[in-house]
Formats: structure tokens, sequence, C-alpha cells
């Protein structure tokens, strides 16, 4: 049986991965967090959220035995930027690659 390190290296997964940085004041970290957590909420997904006030946003979760989310929402000067990670627990891409990709279309339809 394999553990730690060792057991990382021998898993298959895939990682989608997004970054997008938007003016602060088309799009906000808050408002940023709250797009994630309903797109989410739309694909059946359990999300939590950590927030360092107005510094961070932190919207992650997954799906049991399928694969994990983490999305940033990161105040930096006058920008938001989104770190969007899905990770699938398989080889190729599968349903946290794709809800990764919901959720930055969905971070970049709250622009205003």
């Amino acid at each position: 049986m394999l553990s730690g390190p060792a057991a990382a290296q021998e898993a298959d997964f895939h990682l989608t991965y997004h970054v997008e940085r938007t003016p602060s004041g088309q799009l906000s970290i808050d408002a940023c967090g709250a797009a994630v957590v309903a797109a989410a909420e739309s694909a059946g997904l359990t999300a939590g959220t950590q927030s360092v006030a107005g510094k961070l946003v932190t919207v992650s979760g997954g799906q049991a035995g399928e694969g994990a989310f983490t999305v940033q929402c990161i105040a930096v000067e006058d920008m938001t930027v989104s770190v969007v990670q899905g990770i699938d627990y398989r080889s190729d891409k599968g349903a946290l690659g794709d809800f990764a990709d919901q959720a930055y279309e969905a971070i970049t339809d709250a622009i205003e």
C-alpha cells in the first residue's frame, strides 16, 4: 500500500486551471466567490467558503470519489485575481474539470 508522496505519484489525475485578472471595480472578490458558489450549487457539488475580509475569498468542494475544486478570488491592488482549479481523480478531464470551466465562465459572466 502506498501513502503520502508515493501514492500521489502513482495516482492518475487531471488538472484544469484558469487564471483571470479583472479590475476590482468590475468584479469584487465577494461577487467572484458568490458566482462560484451559485455555479457549484447548480452543478450539484458541495462547496464551502472561507474568507479574509477585503483580501481573499476561497470556495472549495467537489464530489466524493470524483475530484475536487478550489477557487481563490484575491484582491491585489485594484484588481481581482481569480484562480480556478478542478482536479479529476482520473487521467483525463472529467466532471470537476468541466466544473472548473463552468466556474470560470460564471466568474467572467459576473463581471460588470
